[in-house]
């Protein structure tokens, strides 16, 4: 129980400290240009959702994302605007996927400023030894399932 709760502020304390890096590699953004970012947690253990809370409460206190959250990949199509970039979190494999519209080098500018951002509090949040859920964070670049999931879900209009 004190390993526990010795992690969980560990965690907090990280979840703070990226938010406010993040904040600076930003720079002030209006709130019209916020990246919308899709979560996915296929999760569904106390833990690991604890963790996925700590870090998007870490990406919206940068102010530049807008965060939305699913418990699994939507199989519809997707009538309101796509998000930016989508993040799953999946139950059965130990990673963290960040998938976006594009391989990372054909990015704008600010989507890849905002990628960085993402990859930086992910990479802090899930590949320290002392989080709640470890996890390797792999992209489109480095992995088949975000590169399949990328262009299943631009066909159904989620990115």
């Amino acid at each position: 129980m004190k390993l526990q709760r010795t992690l969980l502020m560990t965690v907090v304390l990280l979840a703070l400290t990226v938010g406010i890096i993040g904040i600076g590699v930003l720079g002030e953004t209006p709130p019209s240009e916020k990246v919308k970012l899709l979560v996915i947690d296929q999760t569904h253990g106390i833990q690991s959702s604890l963790q996925i809370e700590l870090f998007a409460r870490a990406l919206v206190g940068t102010g530049k994302f807008s965060i939305h959250a699913l418990t699994d990949i939507p199989m519809g199509k997707n009538t309101e605007e796509p998000y930016n970039i989508v993040i799953i979190v999946p139950s059965t494999v130990k990673q963290v996927w960040i998938i976006t519209p594009d391989v990372p080098s054909q990015l704008t500018p600010a989507l890849a400023q905002a990628l960085y951002v993402v990859e930086t509090i992910t990479e802090k949040m899930y590949g320290g030894e002392h989080t709640l859920d470890p996890r390797a964070v792999v992209g489109v670049t480095d992995d088949l399932f975000p590169a399949v999931y990328s262009g299943f879900l631009m066909r159904n209009g989620w990115l």
